[in-house]
């Protein structure tokens, strides 16, 4: 009888034991793997956030990537993970920036949009909380993707943030005439335009991610410009069109001081953050637009 009674003892203890294992130390184990998987991803968000930034600012030719874990939770006792979703698509169907001009050789006006993307990491079924990642106009933000919420990471709230990537996206500058003291010949405009890349802009899984940045400088040429005019999207954060709109007024500004030939109108509707150019034919009828684009395509692998 005393055996039957010690092999009972045992088997209770040990029935005991892995109810507290499975109930306790996985799910704490694998909450501690998961919240250091989210730091990863955090770190990572973080990291290509400046990538896009000094691509912005700098305006060469360049290639970065930044590695993103799609899931996490395992350890050495329970390999199963979660899962992950990476998705870039356009801030804006219109973009942020429109820029139009005309010549004498084409005199209806060529429109031109410039735009920006919003990119996010979504949890699948992971072992803490529904945190996942987010990044717009420059800054990235924590989302509770259970309540659809989302917090800046980098700010106490919503009415501090700024956006310093916004004040890199256009500039304006002008060359003085060599032979006509006084005006212009030329005015080139520096435009940033993020894309995300049509072949990939999703994937999904719990191995390793990685966040890819390309960026081509583009410069085209239109001579004997006579007019051209430069638009803010109506549909951007406040935040963000007021940063855009003061670092191209001051490019503007600076650029006319030294140009007689270049004259600022008034927009057609005062509410519209619009900067309408026009170009005198006399004294230097010759004006060129110089558009240099960075084209800038934002992917997911």
């Amino acid at each position: 009888m005393a055996p039957v009674v010690a092999a009972m003892l045992i088997l209770a203890v040990v029935v005991t034991f892995f109810a507290a294992w499975n109930a306790y130390y996985v799910p704490s184990m694998k909450a501690q793997s998961e919240i250091a998987h989210i730091k990863d991803v955090e770190t990572g968000f973080l990291r290509f956030s400046s990538d896009i930034g000094t691509a912005a600012s700098l305006k060469k030719n360049m290639r970065l990537s930044e590695p993103i874990p799609m899931g996490g939770g395992d350890f050495m006792f329970d390999p199963v993970k979660s899962g992950g979703e990476l998705k870039i698509w356009n801030a804006s169907p219109s973009g942020y920036l429109r820029l139009n001009w005309t010549s004498e050789i084409n005199p209806d006006p060529r429109d031109r949009y410039f735009g920006l993307v919003k990119f996010t990491y979504k949890p699948v079924k992971n072992f803490w909380q529904d945190q996942g990642y987010g990044w717009s106009y420059g800054n990235v933000y924590v989302l509770n993707t259970e309540r659809n919420l989302s917090t800046p990471l980098q700010f106490y709230s919503m009415t501090d943030v700024t956006y310093g990537l916004a004040g890199s996206l256009v500039d304006l500058e002008a060359l003085p005439s060599p032979s006509s003291p006084g005006n212009c010949s030329s005015i080139t405009i520096h435009v940033v335009n993020i894309t995300p890349d049509s072949r990939h802009s999703r994937v999904t899984g719990n191995g390793n991610g990685m966040l890819l940045l390309e960026s081509t400088v583009n410069t085209v040429r239109f001579i004997n410009a006579t007019s051209m005019n430069i638009g803010l999207s109506s549909a951007l954060p406040e935040g963000v069109r007021a940063t855009v709109w003061d670092s191209m007024n001051t490019s503007v500004d600076e650029s006319l001081d030294q140009c007689l030939n270049i004259q600022r109108g008034s927009p057609p509707d005062p509410d519209q953050h619009e900067i309408p150019l026009a170009f005198n034919t006399y004294p230097y009828p010759n004006m060129t637009l110089v558009l240099e684009t960075t084209e800038i395509t934002v992917g997911a692998e």
